[in-house]
């Protein structure tokens, strides 16, 4: 199974807790999308965001989309975050656009679906955990490893920069350089310089 099939069937699997608390979920079903995805945009100054929901206006086809930001890997985690955007699907496709996206509506849909805290980094309650590990039993753990850009190495610059006293600049190779040495300037003729 693949991270989008994955997180599709756990659309499947919330269903019910939506529809059973009369966020009828199911009646946009087939306009939801969702994947793992670098997400754009930073809650605060410090916590990049960890899931986002993109308006259908945003979509050319008219979709929810979600994206699952690819530094977590921890099933629970994900399916949360999961979660915490589907109420943001549910919430556009009830009350439109003129709402706030963490406002009163909002809350009302994450609370009775099982999250809880602070509305813009909500958690998983107790129940919703309990529900969340069974379907975890049943599907197993979410297909992904961390996925982390900032612990790469940077690459090293490949161009070495050259001199002439008359302050031309230019770039060449190192295996050039090393291949046929030090080109000349084209302004004074005489061998660059390593900057």
């Amino acid at each position: 199974m693949n991270r989008e099939t994955y997180l599709n069937a756990i659309i499947d699997k919330a269903m019910p807790i939506f529809d059973n608390n009369d966020w009828s979920l199911s009646t946009i079903r087939n306009k939801l999308k969702v994947s793992c995805s670098f997400i754009k945009g930073v809650r605060g100054s410090k916590n990049k965001a960890v899931g986002v929901h993109y308006n259908p206006v945003c979509s050319k086809s008219g979709f929810h989309e979600m994206m699952i930001e690819p530094s977590l890997d921890d099933s629970m985690e994900v399916i949360g975050v999961l979660i915490h955007e589907l109420c943001h699907a549910v919430q556009r496709n009830i009350f439109g656009d003129n709402v706030r996206a963490h406002g009163k509506e909002f809350k009302k849909i994450a609370t009775s679906v099982g999250l809880c805290g602070k509305m813009t980094a909500t958690e998983i309650g107790d129940d919703l955990k309990v529900t969340i590990q069974s379907w975890i039993d049943e599907i197993g753990n979410y297909p992904h490893s961390s996925l982390n850009l900032l612990e790469r190495k940077k690459q090293s610059t490949r161009m070495i920069k050259l001199f002439c006293d008359n302050g031309f600049i230019a770039r060449a190779s190192r295996t050039a350089i090393e291949k046929y040495g030090l080109p000349y300037c084209a302004c004074c003729n005489k061998p660059m310089q390593v900057f």
